[in-house]
């Protein structure tokens, strides 16, 4: 993505240098703790979080409220020119939480204001029915300003993410490139229910195929 305005300067030097250093480590868990070491600063540093929230609320042209995420509280920071890395921001309404999901991909979260709750959870059945799945809660661990976690891609990072507060809280998440699959898993735990959950220009895409489909056949 094109470089940041130039209020913003303190950061962007900030993700040039997790570009530089980050391309030096070669497996995923050197890159978790690289990211997981260098967050901390970030998230206390509000002064920037607060020029980021302004931007929003002015309709800034960065970042980019109107670009296409898979979840309407998530705003894209920064996308690393070799997809090493990615840099997303949240906002979470009190009591929001994310649906159940996994990723394509690791994943550093971090709370920047009030507290985060990352819930994870163990796939338990054997895969072998389609949209059936059965999870059982692990740990929930709340993160206070400026603390961090990690998860993983696929079924070993199963989570959900959200706000226990009373008040509105912010999260910062690094993601690492993702692996060749064009959809995340969405999961209802306790109906014990799997569906796969789409990015929206692709969800897009797909309805209007099946919609022709639908026509041709008429």
């Amino acid at each position: 993505m094109s470089r940041l305005p130039e209020s913003l300067n303190e950061l962007q030097t900030i993700f040039d240098r997790w570009s530089e250093s980050i391309q030096h480590y070669k497996d995923m868990e050197k890159r978790i703790f690289y990211i997981g070491k260098e967050m901390p600063a970030l998230l206390l540093n509000h002064r920037l979080f607060k020029k980021i929230l302004t931007n929003i609320v002015k309709g800034q042209r960065y970042p980019d409220a109107r670009q296409a995420t898979m979840f309407t509280n998530e705003f894209i920071l920064f996308i690393n020119t070799k997809r090493l890395f990615s840099v997303r921001l949240y906002i979470y309404e009190p009591g929001q939480y994310t649906p159940v999901h996994d990723h394509n991909s690791w994943g550093v979260y971090g709370c920047v204001h009030n507290r985060i709750e990352v819930i994870r959870y163990r796939r338990e059945d054997d895969e072998t029915r389609p949209g059936y799945a059965r999870l059982r809660e692990i740990e929930g661990p709340v993160l206070q300003p400026g603390q961090t976690a990690s998860v993983l891609p696929l079924n070993d990072g199963i989570h959900k993410a959200g706000n226990p507060a009373g008040k509105t809280s912010v999260m910062l998440c690094v993601y690492g490139t993702p692996i060749r699959r064009l959809y995340v898993n969405q999961y209802e735990h306790l109906q014990n229910r799997v569906s796969r959950l789409y990015p929206p220009r692709l969800r897009k895409k797909m309805l209007a195929s099946q919609a022709l489909d639908t026509m041709e056949t008429n």
